[in-house]
C-alpha cells in the first residue's frame, strides 16, 4: 500500500477549489486534487493516452488529443508508471463523459468525467485509494484508523468566537477537517478557527471550521477534538493541500 501511495503522490500538486457552489457540503465535495497522471483510456474498444489534470469525489478532468461524445462511457486505467503505453489488465474506473471542449490554453481537448462504476469497484480503485489517503472520504476524516489519516503532529491553536485561544497539537489533517489535541473540551457546533504550522518551508495557516465532538485521547488529561472545515477560500484550500501532500510524502519517503 505504501509503495502504491508513494507512486501516486509523485503526480500530486495541490488542492483546488471549484467556484460557483453555494452550500458548504457542496463546496467540500467540489474540492479537487490538482495532479498530472498519464493514463490509458478505452472508449468503444479504442485505446488512447490521456492526462488526468484534477480529480475529486465526483469525477476527474482529462487532457486528451481528440473529442469525446458527452454521454459516452470511458474506462480510465491506473496511471502507467512504466511509460511504455501498455494498459494494465486491472484497476480501471468506469466513468461517464459529461462534457468535452477545446482547451483554453494549449492544444488538444479536455473532458469532464463523472464516476459511473459500481460501489464495489470504486472502493477497490486507485482513485478511491488516493482520495481516501488524502482525506477526501468524509467518514475517514473522523476515524481513528491511522491507515487512512494524514498524520501531522503540528503545533496548533484553536480560536473561538469569544476570543478564547487554546494551544495544542494538530494530530491529523485532511481535505475536510482535522483532529486537534489539547486539554480543552469543545461543545459540538462551536465555530472555531484552527491555526497550524509553519512546517518545513510552508507558512502557517488558519482555517475556519466547526466542532464535531471532543473525546478523551490516548494521552492522560488530553482530549481530541474533531473539526470540520467550512467555507474555505481558494488560497486556504491550496495551502491545506500543500500541507497534506508534504506530510504524506515525508511519511512515505
Amino acid at each position: 500500500m505504501i509503495d502504491k501511495l508513494r507512486d501516486l503522490l509523485s503526480g500530486v500538486i495541490d488542492f483546488i477549489q471549484v467556484s460557483g457552489a453555494e452550500a458548504a457540503d457542496e463546496r467540500r465535495r467540489l474540492i479537487r486534487l490538482r495532479c498530472e497522471y498519464s493514463v490509458q483510456c478505452v472508449v468503444d474498444q479504442q485505446q488512447f493516452s490521456a492526462v488526468v489534470l484534477d480529480m475529486g469525489l465526483n469525477g476527474m478532468r482529462l487532457k486528451l488529443d481528440h473529442k469525446l461524445k458527452p454521454g459516452s462511457t470511458i474506462f480510465v486505467y491506473h496511471p502507467n508508471k512504466s511509460g511504455d503505453g501498455a494498459r494494465p489488465e486491472s484497476e480501471y474506473v468506469l466513468c461517464l463523459v459529461r462534457w468535452c471542449r477545446k482547451r483554453r490554453e494549449g492544444e488538444g481537448m479536455e473532458a469532464g468525467l463523472q464516476y459511473a462504476d459500481t460501489p464495489g469497484n470504486m472502493r477497490r480503485s486507485w482513485v478511491k485509494f488516493l482520495l481516501k489517503e488524502l482525506g477526501f472520504d468524509e467518514r475517514a476524516i473522523y476515524t481513528r484508523r491511522k491507515s487512512i489519516r494524514v498524520d501531522a503532529r503540528l503545533p496548533g491553536r484553536v480560536l473561538t468566537e469569544d476570543g478564547r485561544a487554546t494551544e495544542g497539537v494538530v494530530m491529523n489533517l485532511g481535505a475536510g477537517g482535522a483532529l486537534f489535541q489539547s486539554p480543552v473540551s469543545y461543545a459540538p457546533g462551536t465555530k472555531v478557527r484552527l491555526k497550524f504550522g509553519p512546517y518545513n518551508k510552508l507558512r502557517g495557516g488558519e482555517l475556519p471550521g466547526i466542532v464535531i465532538h471532543s473525546k478523551p485521547g490516548d494521552e492522560d488529561g488530553l482530549l481530541v477534538t474533531s473539526l470540520r472545515f467550512q467555507e474555505l477560500k481558494s488560497v486556504q484550500v491550496k495551502l491545506l493541500g500543500q500541507y497534506v501532500v508534504q506530510l504524506l510524502k515525508v511519511a512515505t519517503a
